[in-house]
């Protein structure tokens, strides 16, 4: 199965680094860059009906559309119904509040902190 990755972020150099350390580890990946969530819920309109893997690394604090507001238009929508839609919250907030709201959407499949390591990326696009 085909596998897109999306990266959610408001942090232009954040996204270039983390996209640079997915095409590392696997460059048949087709990645997404998305300045904020309304951006990224545009591009997965798109593939609302494909059948590819849809791994998302999502940050919190965005302007226009950010994480949280993703993640309420992504369960109104029910896009959290896809089985190849897998969210990962990828953040630098150490707010344990935060981590507590993050498990109120039982869709998102872990919390990480930034800065990304390779082992968490690994994780996150289920690379062994």
């Amino acid at each position: 199965m085909k596998k897109e990755i999306f990266i959610i972020d408001d942090d232009p150099i954040y996204a270039f680094i983390v996209s640079k350390m997915i095409n590392r580890i696997d460059s048949s990946l087709v990645i997404n860059q998305c300045e904020n969530g309304k951006v990224g819920l545009t591009k997965l309109e798109y593939l609302r009906n494909s059948s590819h893997k849809i791994v998302v690394f999502l940050d919190l604090n965005m302007p226009i559309l950010d994480g949280w507001e993703f993640l309420e238009e992504i369960e109104k929508c029910n896009f959290y119904n896809l089985h190849q839609l897998i969210i990962y919250i990828v953040s630098s907030s150490t707010d344990q509040r935060d981590k507590l709201k993050a498990k109120q959407f039982g869709f998102v499949r872990g919390f990480f902190h930034k800065p990304l390591f390779s082992e968490d990326i690994k994780k996150i696009i289920e690379i062994d």
